[in-house]
């Protein structure tokens, strides 16, 4: 017989060539896109911030000149300091010092305040605007500062407000500017905000120290920014890209952020990618639908077709072998064919006459199986087949493996362990049937999984509950309980939780057990069982069967192992 390849490799080669190759396209050629755009956004925002700083840089700087060319001309600047306040002079040099100093500052958008400070006769022009700053210029002079640092634009804090700073002295008194850090970004702000589309993407201006921790706005002042990278994540775990560009005249970066929940927004949308995996998507199920044509449905009909026929009362008729269909359906005709052959040389009625002796009674009971078990599975796996490809190949794994050991059990004992796991693929066959009518656990002790015992024992008790214990629109729980009680003594237990057995049903199994006598109220399945128990242990056996509160059946078989017992 020639090898064949597997469904399930067959489907899965075929959807991972057509799906991975797009997939992995689209996502690439998606991902670069967002990628460049992002990054091209984020150069937008320097070239923004950096135009924005040289602005400021431009008028710091036209401020310094404009002062020191003012004191080249000092006149009435030196005349305040040499006269007395009484003295017409005085006041007319006022006048004059006040009109330049608005000059001065006319043309000046950035909130820049201009003083003049006299310390030996106490005249401070402009002390109004700011008298924080005031105070500062006062105190430093006061204190004989070093002034030096001052003389280029820097920082200075006043009552924990930034400000850029200068100030020149000459002839017993100083002359200077300031400028508040935050009426600076308040003014950048709202000439930004005049623009709907930027008040849209939720852009704003901070002012930061040259080691990057944020002084305006002053909520801020806790985060520090890395201008090694592109984004940090504030307090309220909202996430911001930056630019930042530091002035050429002072000690402080002028910074413009965007939120990146805004910036996504403006990234390509890739329609053009997503119509193509539409496209491609749409095409893989028409292949995938074609392969699970003929590949699946075609067999699974044919199987359907061959199970009519036997219906029909057709036992000698065997499924022909087909061609190129997978290793899964060519495993299952199979076994089918061979559990037909086996079927046909079994008797279907029990006790038709007297067994010979002890040993071919024991063979007849173990082998007797029910036909309308194999269709019925079968059956289950065509229904399944036209919806769910998943459930079907596990349906015909465990179909193939329960009746593999159906008909491989050829020894008198089987391990504990290989019978529970019958048991399982057997409570899972019917579980497939009947998907909410019951849940069942099997437990067993590891240490006995390698007792001897007959094969197919636990499968009719089993079989009974599932049969006449299930409650119509409840869950019955069915268990599987194993426990050694003592050396060489165990207890396999069968209990539900579901309508149990009737008062005739447990009449006949009382009967049954004290007397042998067989009742119509008694299933084939637990009179073999019990009548091979009987036969093969004897008085070493004890079976207890009767019902549980407030509802559900129970059986209890405990055995006594002998130790020459061999598997």
């Amino acid at each position: 017989m020639r090898e064949r390849m597997s469904l399930n490799i067959r489907l899965f080669l075929v959807t991972m060539c057509i799906a991975v190759p797009v997939i992995a396209a689209l996502l690439f050629t998606g991902i670069r896109e967002r990628t460049s755009a992002k990054k091209e956004r984020i150069n937008e925002l320097q070239a923004d911030v950096e135009v924005e700083m040289s602005k400021i840089d431009t008028q710091l700087k036209f401020l310094r000149n404009s002062l020191a060319n003012l004191v080249m001309d000092d006149s009435e600047l030196k005349s305040i300091a040499d006269a007395d306040e009484e003295d017409t002079d005085f006041w007319l040099a006022n006048q004059a010092v006040l009109e330049k100093i608005n000059n001065q500052t006319a043309e000046l958008d950035s909130g820049s305040t201009v003083f003049v400070y006299y310390p030996e006769n106490g005249v401070f022009y402009n002390y109004k605007k700011d008298s924080l700053v005031s105070e500062f210029v006062r105190q430093q002079i006061a204190d004989q500062a070093e002034l030096s640092p001052y003389r280029q634009w820097s920082t200075i804090w006043c009552d924990g407000k930034p400000y850029l700073f200068f100030m020149l002295d000459y002839n017993n008194y100083y002359i200077g500017a300031w400028s508040s850090c935050e009426n600076l970004v308040k003014s950048l702000q709202q000439n930004a905000d005049k623009t709907e589309e930027v008040r849209s993407l939720q852009e704003k201006y901070l002012v930061c120290d040259k080691n990057g921790q944020v002084m305006v706005p002053f909520g801020d002042k806790d985060t520090w920014l890395s201008f090694g990278r592109n984004m940090y994540t504030d307090e309220l775990k909202n996430s911001w890209y930056y630019a930042g560009a530091i002035s050429e005249l002072s000690d402080f970066y002028l910074v413009k952020q965007i939120s990146k929940k805004t910036l996504e927004k403006q990234l390509p949308a890739i329609e053009s990618e997503i119509a193509v995996f539409a496209a491609v998507i749409l095409l893989l199920f028409v292949v995938y639908g074609v392969c699970l044509y003929l590949w699946l449905l075609t067999p699974m009909a044919y199987l359907k077709k061959s199970m009519e026929i036997i219906q029909q009362g057709e036992l000698d008729y065997r499924i022909p072998e087909l061609d190129n269909c997978s290793v899964e359906f060519d495993a299952v005709i199979q076994e089918f064919n061979y559990l037909m052959d086996h079927i046909k040389n079994l008797k279907i009625q029990m006790y038709e006459e007297r067994l010979a002796g002890k040993e071919t009674e024991l063979q007849y009971l173990s082998r007797q199986i029910q036909p309308h078990f194999i269709l019925n599975t079968l059956n289950t796996i065509y229904n399944y087949s036209e919806s769910d490809v998943k459930t079907t190949k596990q349906l015909i794994r465990l179909t193939s493996g329960y009746y593999r050991y159906v008909v491989n059990v050829n020894s008198r004992y089987v391990q504990l362990g290989q019978e529970l796991e019958h048991i399982q693929d057997y409570m899972r066959l019917q579980k497939m049937r009947y998907p909410n009518a019951f849940n069942y656990k099997v437990t067993c002790e590891e240490a006995i999984k390698i007792v001897p015992i007959p094969p197919f024992i636990i499968e009719s008790f089993v079989g009974n509950a599932i049969k006449h214990g299930l409650k119509p629109g409840k869950m019955t729980e069915i268990q599987v309980n194993v426990r050694k009680l003592e050396e060489f003594r165990i207890q396999i237990q069968v209990k539900d939780n579901g309508t149990g057995f009737s008062d005739d049903s447990l009449d006949a199994v009382k009967e049954f057990l004290e007397k042998g006598t067989v009742s119509e109220e008694l299933g084939v399945g637990i009179c073999n069982s019990v009548a091979r128990l009987r036969l093969i242990y004897g008085d070493k056996c004890e079976i207890r069967i009767y019902n549980r509160e407030p509802s559900g059946a129970v059986i209890d078989i405990t055995l006594n192992l002998q130790k020459t017992e061999a598997v």
